[in-house]
Protein backbone atom coordinates (compact mmCIF):
# COMPACT_ATOMS: atom_id res chain seq x y z
CA UNK A 1 0.00 0.00 0.00
CA UNK A 2 2.96 2.44 1.08
CA UNK A 3 4.24 1.52 -2.34
CA UNK A 4 1.16 2.68 -4.02
CA UNK A 5 0.52 6.04 -2.37
CA UNK A 6 4.32 6.61 -3.27
CA UNK A 7 3.86 5.78 -6.64
CA UNK A 8 0.43 8.04 -6.76
CA UNK A 9 2.71 10.81 -5.17
CA UNK A 10 5.15 10.54 -7.87
CA UNK A 11 2.68 10.70 -10.78
CA UNK A 12 0.71 13.57 -9.70
CA UNK A 13 3.85 15.61 -8.47
CA UNK A 14 5.08 14.63 -12.78
CA UNK A 15 1.33 15.83 -13.46
CA UNK A 16 1.44 18.85 -11.40
CA UNK A 17 4.65 19.68 -12.95
CA UNK A 18 4.16 18.70 -16.41
CA UNK A 19 0.65 20.93 -16.75
CA UNK A 20 0.42 23.42 -14.46
CA UNK A 21 3.80 23.95 -12.53
CA UNK A 22 1.86 25.09 -9.45
CA UNK A 23 -1.67 25.97 -10.53
CA UNK A 24 -3.80 23.68 -9.04
CA UNK A 25 -4.42 24.69 -5.71
CA UNK A 26 -3.95 22.63 -2.72
CA UNK A 27 -7.24 21.06 -2.89
CA UNK A 28 -7.25 20.13 -6.19
CA UNK A 29 -3.73 18.44 -5.99
CA UNK A 30 -5.53 16.42 -3.25
CA UNK A 31 -8.62 15.34 -5.14
CA UNK A 32 -5.95 14.29 -7.98
CA UNK A 33 -4.21 12.53 -5.74
CA UNK A 34 -7.61 10.52 -4.44
CA UNK A 35 -8.57 10.08 -8.00
CA UNK A 36 -5.05 8.02 -8.66
CA UNK A 37 -5.44 6.24 -5.34
CA UNK A 38 -8.96 5.15 -7.11
CA UNK A 39 -7.73 4.61 -10.33
CA UNK A 40 -5.03 2.72 -9.33
CA UNK A 41 -7.52 0.22 -7.14
CA UNK A 42 -9.72 -0.21 -9.88
CA UNK A 43 -6.51 -1.22 -11.80
CA UNK A 44 -6.01 -3.85 -9.72
CA UNK A 45 -2.03 -4.24 -10.52
CA UNK A 46 -0.45 -7.55 -9.59
CA UNK A 47 3.11 -7.22 -7.56
CA UNK A 48 4.60 -8.02 -11.29
CA UNK A 49 2.94 -5.06 -13.01
CA UNK A 50 3.57 -2.48 -10.93
CA UNK A 51 6.83 -1.85 -10.98
CA UNK A 52 6.71 -2.27 -14.83
CA UNK A 53 3.42 0.47 -14.91
CA UNK A 54 5.38 2.58 -12.47
CA UNK A 55 8.55 2.61 -15.33
CA UNK A 56 6.15 3.55 -17.87
CA UNK A 57 4.82 6.17 -16.42
CA UNK A 58 8.40 7.62 -15.20
CA UNK A 59 9.34 7.55 -18.66
CA UNK A 60 5.86 9.22 -19.96
CA UNK A 61 6.29 11.82 -17.71
CA UNK A 62 10.55 12.59 -17.78
CA UNK A 63 9.37 13.31 -21.63
CA UNK A 64 6.38 15.25 -21.31
CA UNK A 65 8.52 17.71 -18.74
CA UNK A 66 11.32 17.86 -21.79
CA UNK A 67 8.66 18.24 -24.24
CA UNK A 68 7.23 21.14 -22.14
CA UNK A 69 11.04 22.78 -21.89
CA UNK A 70 11.91 22.57 -25.20
CA UNK A 71 12.07 25.48 -28.09
CA UNK A 72 10.26 23.12 -30.67
CA UNK A 73 7.08 24.67 -32.68
CA UNK A 74 3.40 23.77 -31.16
CA UNK A 75 3.57 21.96 -34.32
CA UNK A 76 5.99 19.61 -33.40
CA UNK A 77 5.21 19.50 -29.67
CA UNK A 78 1.81 18.37 -30.58
CA UNK A 79 3.60 15.67 -33.00
CA UNK A 80 6.49 14.71 -30.28
CA UNK A 81 3.10 14.10 -27.93
CA UNK A 82 1.21 12.14 -29.64
CA UNK A 83 4.08 9.64 -30.17
CA UNK A 84 4.69 10.04 -26.31
CA UNK A 85 1.38 8.71 -25.80
CA UNK A 86 1.16 6.35 -28.18
CA UNK A 87 4.27 4.70 -27.32
CA UNK A 88 2.56 4.80 -23.72
CA UNK A 89 -0.07 2.98 -25.09
CA UNK A 90 1.54 0.10 -26.69
CA UNK A 91 4.00 -0.08 -23.56
CA UNK A 92 0.49 -0.34 -20.91
CA UNK A 93 -0.82 -2.60 -23.35
CA UNK A 94 1.80 -5.13 -23.35
CA UNK A 95 1.48 -5.22 -19.18
CA UNK A 96 -1.68 -4.77 -18.99
CA UNK A 97 -4.78 -7.59 -19.10
CA UNK A 98 -7.30 -6.84 -21.91
CA UNK A 99 -9.36 -5.86 -18.99
CA UNK A 100 -6.94 -3.40 -17.24
CA UNK A 101 -6.15 -1.96 -20.66
CA UNK A 102 -9.75 -1.53 -21.16
CA UNK A 103 -9.82 0.18 -17.50
CA UNK A 104 -6.84 2.49 -18.37
CA UNK A 105 -7.90 3.96 -21.62
CA UNK A 106 -11.53 4.75 -19.92
CA UNK A 107 -9.16 6.44 -17.48
CA UNK A 108 -7.34 8.63 -19.94
CA UNK A 109 -10.43 9.56 -21.95
CA UNK A 110 -11.62 11.47 -18.58
CA UNK A 111 -8.44 12.75 -18.42
CA UNK A 112 -8.71 14.42 -21.78
CA UNK A 113 -12.12 15.39 -20.82
CA UNK A 114 -10.95 16.95 -17.63
CA UNK A 115 -8.02 19.03 -19.49
CA UNK A 116 -10.36 20.06 -22.03
CA UNK A 117 -12.89 21.59 -18.85
CA UNK A 118 -10.12 23.08 -17.29
CA UNK A 119 -8.80 24.71 -20.85
CA UNK A 120 -12.18 26.60 -21.26
CA UNK A 121 -12.45 27.65 -17.80
CA UNK A 122 -9.53 29.55 -18.09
Amino acid sequence: MKRIVMIALAVIASYGAVYSQSRMTEEEKQEAIARYREYVEELNLTEEQKPKVEEINKAYFDGLSKLRGSNASRMEKFQAFKQLRSERDNKMKDVLTKEQYAIYKEHQKEQRENFRERRRSR
